[in-house]
């Protein structure tokens, strides 16, 4: 008889997250609970036949005080859905959706594993605080952050540099499993990278955040006079749309479905924009999912100096980290990329050489290997 296990999420479910559904949906009776707050730029997908969802629709908002009573709510809600599924494992997503799980755990009459993916260190726990109220709520957090873990099984990790500058100090190191954010390469089963010609089309694909590093994506293609294509949903407020749509080369394709139109956005794409806000301890510590999307898709990357993501970007010869804060540097290097053949395919050939070394096998083998232990 299979195990009972629960994706908990509060959110609706991302590319990554089908990626776990598609692999623990084979090994168990599998539920996903998620919280639809009403403002996602995701919707419920088909990509995962076979597991039961559990969509629980409370609108709430991004300030966490006014979010307290949805909260409040959903946990109502999820508590009594886990006393009816009665689950063996619980896999959760953000430190909010670990302590339902603990919860539940601690008052459950059979032993429950609990799995906590870490996909983004949340920016009140790194980043240096100078607001006296953020510095008691980073306090706060950390000191749940300790007391929780200590109740899980395994912590997933999407970028190494996580567990190194943050859980060393309370997870032990049997307890991690690095886990990259690399595509589902069947989004890419048809990707032909098509030839090269002049002007590049300089791209960004995924969620516009960061407004203040697409302005200056927008403001060096126009100075570069190159065509640039922005596709992802964009958090309020709406900035960068408009200005896209200003510029006579801009495209905006705004939100789209990863699976089937992944591919053909970065078939369009010969140069993918990954610059963010590195005066932020997490983004310099992440890997997003674009380096691994780039690479298979031979596409050169530009990233921001001072990351993580640019020391693997240098290491594998595949792009060029830039100062995030100005568009100057940037400018310079979309003209020589533009103007100098060599210097761009020399970026080209290197994505090739690292293609291999894009899928999930051997990261979902140990996935498969831990789950089936339990």
């Amino acid at each position: 008889m299979k195990k009972t296990a629960v994706i908990l999420i509060g959110f609706m479910p991302n590319p990554r997250i089908y990626k776990r559904i598609a692999l623990e949906k084979e090994l168990f009776d599998l539920h996903l609970i998620c919280w639809d707050r009403g403002k996602s730029m995701l919707a419920l997908s088909s990509e995962a036949p076979g597991c039961e969802t559990h969509c629980i629709a409370i609108p709430a908002g991004d300030d966490p005080v006014k979010r307290a009573i949805p909260y409040a709510k959903f946990n109502a809600r999820v508590m009594k859905l886990l006393k009816e599924l009665n689950p063996d494992i619980i896999h959760v997503q953000g430190l909010d959706m670990l302590k339902l799980a603990c919860r539940f755990k601690k008052r459950s009459a059979k032993k429950v594993s609990v799995i906590y993916e870490v996909a983004d260190l949340h920016r009140l726990l790194v980043d240096k605080q100078t607001n006296l109220l953020r510095r008691m709520a980073q306090s706060y957090l950390r000191r749940e952050d300790i007391r929780l873990t200590k109740q899980i099984d395994k912590l997933i990790i999407t970028s190494e540099l996580y567990y190194d500058t943050y859980f060393s100090a309370f997870v032990p190191a049997e307890k991690k499993l690095f886990i990259p954010n690399m595509p589902d390469l069947s989004a890419f089963a048809d990707f032909v990278r098509p030839p090269c010609q002049r002007p590049l089309t300089v791209g960004y694909i995924g969620a516009v955040r960061y407004k203040k590093q697409m302005k200056n994506l927008i403001e060096a293609a126009e100075k570069c006079d190159l065509p640039l294509l922005i596709a992802g949903y964009e958090s309020e407020p709406v900035e960068i749309q408009p200005l896209c749509e200003e510029y006579a080369k801009g495209e905006w394709v705004g939100r789209f479905d990863f699976q089937s139109q992944a591919a053909g956005l970065y078939a369009r794409c010969d140069i993918m924009y990954s610059v963010y806000n590195a005066d932020m301890a997490n983004v310099r510590v992440a890997l997003p999912n674009k380096l691994y999307e780039a690479v298979y898709c031979q596409t050169p990357l530009i990233v921001a100096k001072g990351t993580y993501l640019e020391k693997l970007v240098n290491e594998w010869g595949i792009g060029v980290g830039v100062d995030h804060r100005e568009p100057d540097e940037l400018i310079r290097v979309l003209r020589r990329m533009n103007d100098d053949p060599a210097y761009y395919e020399t970026f080209v050939d290197n994505c090739r050489a690292h293609r291999a070394e894009i899928g999930m096998e051997q990261y979902n083998r140990r996935l498969r290997e831990f789950l089936l232990s339990l």
